[in-house]
């Protein structure tokens, strides 16, 4: 009897033991452009450097802070704007004088290599033959905002013909899966399809991206989510935004 009581709390400081470790997990709230960029480059770096495990939801902005409102586990919540991170600062759910602008984005009109049309500009999809144009809903991810706003400042009707999606990344399946015949997504997302086309978006169309990022207020804080900020503002990461076409926060404010 008292071998298998020696086994049951071995077994027992197991289960305590890995519970812990997964406590101290990193939990990252990210908006749905970084889905490629995270996975492929920033989080394996991160983990790499600090040896740590990073688990990441993925969301359309607006929606993720939402979650993160109603007590989604996340330490660090990353967002595709500036202006849904201000808020939730305003409201006392990220914690005061953490937010960082860490990169700007890019939004692009992608299509199928085997479909009928490819659009060489915006204006283009103002033509009936795009029948389907797949976006992220504007009232939910900064992306869809800027698609709409994009639309608007070039005239091109497309009434009754769009496709909204939750996220930019469902936007870009619509499209994947012939539900649509173009998508407006993010460029971080196709830049390095070699197959399909995408048309850039001019930037000058709609306001800047500008993605930053804050610590989420917790009673425990995660000694590794202020890292992981630093990280994304840091030389090592500059060069991972770089390859997956977004622009540093400076270059945007060099140009005004």
């Amino acid at each position: 009897m008292r071998v298998r009581y020696l086994g049951m709390a071995a077994i027992l400081g197991l289960l305590l033991a890995a519970g812990a470790a997964r406590a101290q997990d990193l939990h990252v709230a990210a908006a749905a452009n970084l889905q490629k960029v995270f996975t492929q480059a920033i989080v394996p770096a991160f983990e790499k450097q600090q040896r740590t495990k990073v688990v990441v939801t993925f969301g359309s902005t607006k929606l993720l802070a939402k979650q993160v409102e109603q007590g989604l586990p996340a330490d660090v919540f990353v967002s595709a704007d500036t202006s849904t991170v201000d808020s939730l600062l305003k409201s006392g759910v990220l914690v005061a004088g953490t937010q960082e602008t860490y990169a700007i984005g890019r939004l692009v009109i992608w299509s199928r290599a085997d479909a009928p049309n490819h659009p060489a500009k915006i204006q283009d999809l103002s033509d009936p033959k795009y029948a389907k144009i797949a976006i992220a809903n504007p009232d939910l991810a900064p992306y869809g905002a800027a698609a709409k706003l994009s639309l608007t400042n070039t005239y091109t009707t497309v009434t009754g013909r769009l496709v909204q999606a939750e996220n930019i990344g469902q936007a870009l399946q619509y499209a994947q899966s012939g539900n649509a015949d173009v998508a407006l997504t993010a460029l971080s997302l196709v830049i390095d399809d070699k197959k399909d086309p995408y048309v850039i978006v001019p930037d000058w169309l709609h306001s800047p991206i500008a993605q930053s990022a804050a610590l989420v207020k917790r009673d425990a804080v995660n000694p590794k989510a202020r890292a992981f900020l630093t990280f994304l503002v840091s030389p090592a990461a500059k060069p991972i935004w770089k390859k997956y076409g977004y622009l540093a926060p400076s270059v945007v404010k060099a140009k005004k």
